[in-house]
């Protein structure tokens, strides 16, 4: 696995300020829960938009993490010719249309609490967006470089909350996790642990346990950012955290190929990527 650590990517006083802020500014309904107990606020989403114009630090941090010079040090550290990419925002769009405001707000809503032909209105939009996401950043359009975006939530796990042993999905190029606080010294597990397959495994995109071996354990501290290549032995997991009060807050994003798998993925194993999520 290729993956370059920085300490103090940003000190602890900001890390502190965005987790203050982000409390301050936005609601529960906001974040959607999955995988456990893990809650995330996703970078395209109207309520972050919002948290961007209530909070500088928000706002200083966002255009640190979206410029081009934040692109081209991963691609350096990584190894990859940033040369060879676009930087686009299909999905992170600050000024929002009226139709576009709407469909997202239906986005973070359950299915059964929305109308029946308000739920068509928006299946026919999303497979439209889709759609045109395909074509939009091909190579038909886009013969010399390839378009990637930067997608990424806020994220707080508490009690519960794991990762399985997996490669990230298809399309997600350079994967960046922050963290903002660090766990308690009477806490268990949340930290980003590293393998390497071992073993033959007929899942290649998620081995099992049995298939791998631990190599490296990583902690979270306030202000650490981990980045690694998704590559097909880009084995990672997330031990599960327990006797924790409160929550580990982090940015978890990719820099990730709009139309494109992943050609640092070499072999044949497949996992999508949820784009819906940021729509």
């Amino acid at each position: 696995m290729h993956y370059f650590v920085i300490e103090n990517f940003i000190n602890a006083h900001d890390c502190k300020n965005l987790i203050n802020d982000a409390n301050k500014f936005t609601k529960s309904k906001n974040f959607f829960k999955y995988m456990g107990n893990r809650k995330d606020l996703t970078s395209s989403s109207l309520a972050y938009n919002q948290l961007l114009l209530d909070s500088l630090n928000w706002k200083n941090f966002a255009n640190k993490i979206n410029s081009k010079e934040f692109f081209e040090m991963c691609c350096d550290k990584l190894g990859v010719d940033s040369g060879k990419f676009h930087i686009k925002n299909h999905f992170n769009i600050s000024s929002p249309t009226r139709n576009q405001k709407k469909y997202k707000m239906l986005s973070v809503l359950k299915v059964n609490l929305i109308p029946s032909i308000s739920l068509l209105k928006y299946l026919t939009y999303r497979t439209y967006r889709d759609f045109i996401r395909k074509i939009k950043f091909s190579n038909l359009f886009n013969i010399s470089k390839k378009s990637v975006e930067l997608l990424y939530s806020y994220s707080k796990a508490g009690n519960g909350y794991a990762r399985e042993i997996h490669r990230d999905s298809d399309s997600r190029l350079i994967v960046c996790v922050l963290y903002l606080n660090e766990l308690p010294v009477t806490s268990e597990g949340g930290s980003f642990d590293i393998y390497k397959r071992v073993k033959e495994d007929k899942n290649l995109a998620q081995p099992s346990n049995d298939s791998c071996e631990k190599i490296e354990s990583i902690k979270p501290e306030a202000g650490k950012l981990i980045m690694f290549l998704n590559e097909d032995n880009s084995y990672h997991a997330v031990s599960e955290i327990k006797n924790q009060e409160g929550f580990r807050y982090f940015i978890y994003g990719s820099f990730t190929l709009l139309a494109d798998k992943n050609d640092f993925i070499k072999n044949k194993s497949n996992l999508s990527t949820n784009y819906h999520n940021y729509e």
